[in-house]
């Protein structure tokens, strides 16, 4: 008996794959084949394998879907507005990304937590830096005529007074700079640790770094060459004006001055240093020439480095109250006044003049008697 179906036909097959929506409505174009990596160029819609090796092509569309159990929100409810600086709301639970979980530290409080202003310290820094860039002057100086001398060598025999002369010059000049610019930094650094301390916490903060790091900042070689600028910096910040005024534009411009000139001298330090390597004459006049370029460059540094630590005192100090006019102060009342909470009197009578003769009698007003000539009374 036959029931007129055959045997494929008790077999369920899956439907056929139907193409994609967005397939349909737009052609497919930019696709990168995971066969033979080619991009696809233009093809017409409906199309779904590479036009070079036949493959399927990667056109599946990611769809993001709320997880279970959370209910979707109503899209008729109209989205609440929100106002700058208003904290935002989670309508499905708090989410679960996040910043981690640290202690926020609060600013050091007591009677006096940054310690005594380190303004002084500040000022003797900026003192030995101006010293600091006069002596890096006289060894540029120093060094240039070492270079004019070895000139004149070429074509002249010497004098040996002069050559004497330049050398000791040179090397006097060299160990005062290097003194200098190790008492410099021994106070400055010690200025600017406490500096950073003080202008956070008088600013309401914690400090942001420790004492150590900040000394490692400003005194690891190599290390510095960022750090130090970085340091100055945020010093700047904390002690600078909230607002973007003139005077803060101003010192930030003195700072990042700064920072340049002390990147180029260490630029110039590690060539000076590499050539000074090089046994040959030519070596040594260009170490010559480097080191001329790397005492300008010191003496810079040096220069703005005592503007920037003296505009970090005065920020610390405040403005100085300075008189712009002499004001010149009424004088003592020559008699005595009335009493404040006495009845009003009459217009002052002019005192009588001295004579001789007799004194007219009646009322005085108000003027009370030892305000009359000779201090006595009126006659009735």
């Amino acid at each position: 008996m036959g029931t007129g179906r055959s045997r494929d036909d008790l077999v369920s097959y899956p439907p056929p794959p139907q193409p994609y929506a967005a397939a349909r409505r737009s052609p497919v174009q930019g696709v990168r084949c995971l066969r033979c990596h080619l991009v696809q160029p233009p093809v017409p819609p409906g199309h779904f394998t590479c036009v070079a090796c036949g493959a399927v092509l990667p056109l599946q569309r990611w769809i993001a879907h709320p997880p279970p159990g959370v209910s979707r929100p109503a899209r008729d409810r109209p989205a609440s507005p929100v106002t700058p600086g208003e904290t935002p709301s989670y309508r499905f639970g708090h989410p679960r990304w996040g910043f981690p979980a640290v202690v926020w530290r609060p600013a050091p409080t007591g009677p006096d937590p940054a310690g005594p202003a380190p303004s002084p310290q500040l000022r003797r820094a900026a003192w030995l830096g101006w010293l600091t860039a006069a002596a890096a002057l006289v060894a540029a100086g120093a060094e240039l005529w070492r270079f004019l001398l070895m000139i004149d060598g070429r074509t002249k025999v010497l004098s040996a007074t002069e050559v004497t002369t330049s050398d000791a010059l040179v090397a006097a000049s060299s160990l005062a700079v290097l003194a200098f610019a190790i008492l410099t930094v021994a106070i400055a650094v010690t200025a600017l640790i406490r500096t950073h301390r003080w202008a956070a916490v008088a600013a309401g903060r914690a400090p942001s770094r420790s004492a150590g790091a900040v000394a490692a900042r400003l005194l690891v070689p190599g290390w510095n060459v960022y750090g130090a600028g970085q340091i100055l910096v945020e010093i700047d910040t904390l002690l600078g004006p909230s607002d973007d005024s003139r005077p803060r534009a101003a010192g930030r411009r003195l700072v990042l001055l700064w920072w340049s000139s002390w990147v180029v001298n260490a630029v110039l330090v590690v060539v000076s240093l590499g050539r000074g390597l090089g046994g040959s004459l030519q070596a040594i006049a260009d170490t010559v020439e480097l080191h001329i370029a790397v005492d300008v460059s010191a003496a810079v540094v040096a220069g703005l480095g005592a503007l920037v630590l003296r505009r970090f005192a005065r920020l610390i100090d405040g403005p100085r109250l300075r008189p712009t006019r002499w004001v010149v102060q009424a004088p003592a009342p020559t008699r005595p006044l009335p009493p404040t909470g006495g009845p009003v009197s009459s217009p002052a009578v002019p005192a009588p003049s001295v004579s001789s003769g007799p004194v007219a009698s009646g009322p005085v007003g108000s003027l009370p008697a030892s305000s009359l000539p000779g201090g006595g009374a009126t006659a009735g």
